[in-house]
C-alpha cells in the first residue's frame, strides 16, 4: 500500500500502477493491450481506457484533497536541491507575471518525480528540465504543470502568459468587445477609400521613412518603433502591433521600456494596439488607461492564411513572427495593395536574427534580455546557418502565402532593396 490515506481510506498501489502507472509500467500495460484486443476494437477500448484514467485521478485527487477550491491561492515551484538558485529566479519572476499569488517551493527527493501531494494538488505547479516528469499521467489529468526552465525551455517565455491565463479570469467577453471595436474602427477608415497599406518593421531602413509622406495609404507599425517619437508622429499609424512573447511582452527591461514607450505612443495619438490574445491578461493590467483600443485577437492554429478578412473571421494565423502574424492580416484587411518598408532581412555581417534600426529598438537592453532567456536564443540562433531564423519566419512558407494571396487579388510590393529573398523579389524601383 502507498502512504496515500486519508478519512480512512487507502489505495493499493498495485490500481494506481495498473491504471495511471509509471512510464514503464504505462508502456507495459500498453503492449499487453495491444496483444490482447482486436486491433479493429483497439481504438475504443483506449478510448474507454482513458475515461476509466482520467476518473481514479479525479477519485484520487477528491482523495487526497477533499476540499477543492474553486480558485486559485497559490502556486508551487518544484525542484530539485542542486537548482535551488533557479527555484529563486523563478520565484522573483513570479513577482511581475502573477504578483497576486503566494509561491511556495517544494525540493523534491527523486529529481525526476513530483512529490504526490503535488501530482494530485489543484494548485499549478512550476517545474523544469528537459524531459516530462514523472508519474507521466500528470501532464495528462490535471492542469497546470508549467515548465519555466529559462535554461533549457526555449518557449518558457510564452509559458509564463499560460500561467497568467490559467490563474486569471476567461477574457471571452474582451474577445467580443475587441472584435467590435475592430470592425467598427475599420468600417470607419475605408470610409476615406484609401487604395493601399503599408506596413513598417523595424530594420535600418526604417529610418528613411521620415523622408517621405504616407498619407496616402492605412498605415500599421510594428514593435520598437514607439521609441521614436517623431517617426511616430510623422507615419501617424492607424494601428500599431505587437506579437513578440519576450521582447515585448516579458519582464525584462527591454519589454518594460516597450511597454513604456507604447503608452506614451497611445497618449500621443488615436492607434489601436493590435497584439495575440495570448497576451491580453498582462497588457490589460498595464494598459487600463487605453483599454479602448485595446485589439487582442486569438490565434488559430488551423489558420495558415495571411489574407483572411480579420473583421469577419477574428483570428490570426499560427504563423512566423510579427509579419505574417499580425502585420499582413490587418493590412490584407484594409486594402489588396501592400506596400513593406523596413524590412531590409540579415546582411551578411549582422549579429543575432538581423540587424534593427538603432533608433527603433533597445540595444543597450539586449545583454539583460539575452542573459534572462539564455535557451531561447540558443535555440533559435544557429553557428551552422546564420539565416536559420530568418528562412523559417521569412522563407518558403511567408513566400507561399503570399502567391495564395496574390492567386486571390492582392499585391505585395517591396518599397526598397531587402537581403531577404521573399521580398526582395516583390521589389519594384521607382
Amino acid at each position: 500500500m502507498i502512504s496515500l490515506e486519508k478519512n480512512g481510506l487507502s489505495i493499493e498501489k498495485s490500481l494506481l500502477l495498473c491504471f495511471l502507472g509509471s512510464k514503464d509500467t504505462g508502456k507495459t500495460m500498453k503492449q499487453w493491450i495491444k496483444r490482447q484486443v482486436p486491433p479493429d476494437l483497439l481504438p475504443k477500448v483506449q478510448t474507454v481506457i482513458g475515461s476509466s484514467k482520467k476518473l481514479i485521478f479525479k477519485t484520487v485527487q477528491k482523495v487526497v484533497h477533499p476540499s477543492p477550491k474553486n480558485t486559485i491561492d497559490k502556486v508551487y515551484i518544484a525542484i530539485p536541491s542542486s537548482a535551488k538558485q533557479q527555484a529563486e529566479e523563478i520565484k522573483h519572476r513570479c513577482g511581475f507575471y502573477i504578483p497576486h499569488l503566494p509561491v511556495e517551493t517544494v525540493i523534491m527527493k527523486d529529481p525526476k518525480t513530483l512529490p504526490s501531494r503535488l501530482a494530485f494538488a489543484h494548485e499549478p505547479v512550476l517545474v523544469i528540465g528537459e524531459e516530462q516528469l514523472q508519474p507521466s499521467w500528470i501532464y495528462s489529468y490535471r492542469k497546470g504543470v508549467f515548465n519555466l526552465d529559462y535554461l533549457l525551455n526555449p518557449d518558457e517565455g510564452y509559458v509564463w502568459h499560460q500561467l497568467i491565463n490559467l490563474v486569471s479570469d476567461t477574457i471571452d467577453n474582451d474577445i467580443t468587445e475587441s472584435k467590435k471595436r475592430f470592425v467598427k474602427r475599420v468600417k470607419s477608415l475605408q470610409q476615406e477609400s484609401l487604395d493601399k497599406c503599408y506596413v513598417f518593421g523595424t530594420g535600418p531602413s526604417l529610418e528613411k521613412a521620415i523622408n517621405r509622406d504616407w498619407s496616402d495609404g492605412y498605415r500599421v507599425v510594428c514593435n520598437t518603433i514607439v521609441r521614436d517619437q517623431e517617426l511616430w508622429n510623422h507615419i501617424n499609424p492607424h494601428f500599431i502591433v505587437a506579437g513578440d512573447t519576450i521582447y515585448h511582452f516579458g519582464f525584462t527591461q527591454f519589454a518594460k521600456a516597450f511597454r513604456q514607450d507604447l503608452a506614451k505612443r497611445l497618449d500621443e495619438s488615436q492607434a489601436m494596439f493590435i497584439y495575440p490574445a495570448v497576451f491580453h491578461n498582462l497588457v490589460k493590467r498595464e494598459f487600463k488607461d487605453f483599454s479602448d483600443r485595446l485589439i487582442p485577437i486569438p490565434i488559430n492554429s488551423h489558420n495558415k492564411r495571411i489574407h483572411t478578412d480579420l473583421t469577419g473571421h477574428f483570428y490570426l494565423p499560427d504563423l512566423g513572427n510579427i509579419l505574417p502574424l499580425v502585420l499582413l492580416p490587418v493590412a490584407c484587411t484594409m486594402s489588396k495593395k501592400v506596400g513593406l518598408f523596413g524590412f531590409d532581412g540579415r546582411a551578411p555581417d549582422d549579429k543575432l536574427f538581423w540587424r534593427n534600426s538603432n533608433k527603433h529598438t533597445y540595444l543597450e537592453y539586449m545583454p539583460d534580455l539575452q542573459k534572462a532567456h539564455p535557451s531561447f536564443f540558443n535555440h533559435h540562433l544557429s553557428k551552422s546557418d546564420k539565416n536559420k531564423y530568418v528562412k523559417s519566419v521569412h522563407g518558403d512558407i511567408l513566400d507561399e502565402k503570399l502567391i495564395d494571396a496574390e492567386r486571390d487579388g492582392w499585391q505585395f510590393i517591396m518599397l526598397h532593396k531587402s537581403w531577404t529573398p521573399t521580398f526582395q523579389k516583390r521589389y519594384i524601383s521607382k
